[in-house]
């Protein structure tokens, strides 16, 4: 396809100067691609721009922070924020929002072998909802 990216359902636009703009203003954080799970809608090397908390709908493309459950002072805990455990960052696609807030996410690139997402850890909390992508600043193409 020569540098092109194939048509997906909900593509990420590009970055705009109005999202240059938002990102200056630090109302936007810049976020890194790092695996193959959102392929095709976002590539490994893809720079996103996010909203950080926003509020998220299904369908958006949501970065969450997550932590496999950790038991802290006896209780379960998803995000951990005390330092006990280093949080992975997510990019994952809003399944489906629960009525506390929680959410279901999924992998865009369900065949991919190192796709993680809620069908393997379960709904997240709505606390752990960082915000949601905005655009794409750079791409890997």
């Amino acid at each position: 396809m020569g540098g092109r990216r194939p048509l997906v359902e909900n593509p990420i636009p590009d970055s705009g100067w109005r999202e240059y703009i938002q990102w200056l203003l630090r109302r936007r954080q810049r976020f890194i691609v790092r695996e193959n799970s959102m392929v095709p809608t976002l590539m490994p090397g893809d720079t996103v721009l996010a909203e950080i908390g926003g509020a998220i709908k299904v369908g958006d493309i949501a970065v969450v922070r997550w932590s496999s459950y950790v038991k802290l002072s006896g209780v379960s805990e998803q995000c951990v924020n005390q330092g006990s455990a280093l949080p992975l960052l997510l990019v994952k696609r809003v399944s489906e929002i629960f009525y506390d807030g929680s959410v279901y996410l999924i992998s865009d690139n369900a065949h991919e072998p190192s796709a993680r997402d809620s069908r393997h850890f379960g709904v997240i909390e709505a606390t752990c909802i960082l915000g949601r992508v905005t655009s794409r600043l750079a791409s890997s193409l």
